[in-house]
């Protein structure tokens, strides 16, 4: 009798990118799943219990293993599932696969979450959408009302400050999103993926936010197929459409094309493609001063107030600038672990591949200010959906 396969359990929703950050990675690496779609039953007899909030996405392995944040998941089935790779095997791609993880992750939230609240154009569809899960026992039509009657949507308007959306930032924000649309759709006029002919982990953080908020939602989505419609391939590409003839035809047959040794794997010579200068620019020039200032901020908080273990999500304003605008947001303390990522791999460097990368960072202001950052002050490990103190030794690679 023929074994069973292993599956694993996929807690996700499509309308959260951080679950739809994970799903087109299980398909890539062949995992078996199953799709759970939670219901109140769901969150509040399984995730809450074992997780601790109601949050997606979750998995939980063949051996009952839970496992939350999309981060944390790809990290853990990257040990279990080492082939293909997502990470690639050299320090500058390395270096670059996780700066644009966390590019993604924590800073297209900003245009994400503009474009799926603040157009009520699609207010219908954004309804209908947390309707299914919310108001999951009546029709579609009573789903898609009322959009003000869930809970959470007071919360949601009311975190814009926080997270910078203003009407003094609102231009600059579809500003930036329009023009980081056009350098991603340059970059893949050239490469299928981020590095070149295989997706790295960034791929499918990129994948995750766009997806979910920026392809799906309609306006927004409209936006991208119009405007860049290289990006809206890439993202069916990625969610599995074949959108080329991959075939040729020999003895009368369709047979799949071989393909070329020099259009597979990751860009030889640990290269970092020309064309990715534009999106990397703009990640040094938006976020990476915010990420400094809250190393900053994170380590006075933490020197201030010693018996606190588990840190708030915002810590208080700062400072930012988009564009010709300069307003306020939140100090979010789940970035540090990410940056905290980024930091231990680069001290995990030999003296040479350091300098090697050091050379590469000198053409973005902040660069090598972020990479070789003293966070010694501010450790933490991952906690749910928060950070908590940690010593140096717990939080490391």
């Amino acid at each position: 009798m023929a074994s069973r396969k292993k599956v694993y359990q996929f807690f996700a929703q499509e309308i959260s990118p951080y679950s739809m950050k994970i799903r087109p990675y299980l398909r890539y690496k062949n995992i078996p799943y199953e799709t759970v779609i939670p219901s109140f039953q769901v969150h509040r007899e399984i995730i809450i219990p074992r997780v601790g909030l109601s949050v997606v996405p979750v998995i939980i392995t063949p051996e009952d293993k839970v496992v939350q944040d999309s981060t944390a998941i790809i990290e853990y089935l990257e040990q279990e599932h080492p082939y293909p790779p997502v990470v690639p095997p050299t320090p500058k791609q390395t270096l670059v696969s996780l700066l644009l993880e966390l590019f993604a992750d924590e800073w297209l939230t900003i245009p994400a979450m503009h474009y799926r609240w603040s157009k009520p154009e699609h207010k219908k569809y954004i309804a209908l959408n947390f309707g299914f899960v919310m108001k999951e026992h009546t029709s579609p039509l009573e789903q898609m009302q009322n959009l003000e009657d869930f809970k959470f949507y007071s919360w949601i308007k009311s975190s814009f400050p926080i997270l910078g959306i203003n009407e003094n930032t609102i231009g600059e924000v579809e500003r930036s999103y329009q023009e980081f649309l056009e350098d991603f759709q340059q970059h893949l006029n050239k490469y299928p993926y981020l590095l070149g002919y295989q997706p790295c982990v960034a791929d499918f953080a990129f994948f995750g936010i766009l997806y979910a908020m920026l392809y799906r939602d309609p306006v927004p989505g409209y936006l991208m197929k119009c405007q860049a419609p290289l990006v809206a391939s890439y993202i069916e590409r990625m969610n599995g459409a074949v959108l080329s003839p991959f075939h040729d035809v020999i003895d009368g047959k369709a047979v799949k094309k071989s393909v070329p040794p020099d259009k597979q794997g990751f860009l030889p010579g640990d290269e970092i493609p020309e064309t990715l200068q534009p999106i990397l620019h703009r990640v040094f020039r938006e976020q990476v001063p915010v990420l400094l200032d809250t190393v900053k901020r994170v380590s006075q908080y933490m020197k201030d107030n010693p018996d606190v273990d588990v840190l708030p999500r915002i810590i208080g304003l700062h400072d930012f600038r988009l564009g010709d605008v300069t307003s306020q947001r939140g100090v979010y303390t789940y970035p540090i672990w990410m940056l905290q990522r980024i930091t231990d791999y680069y001290h995990s460097l030999s003296p040479g591949q350091q300098r090697m990368i050091d050379r590469f960072l000198e053409e973005y202001p902040g660069g090598q200010e972020l990479v070789q950052a003293d966070l010694t002050g501010c450790r933490v490990e991952r906690m749910d959906v928060r950070v908590r103190r940690a010593e140096p030794a717990k939080s490391k690679l």
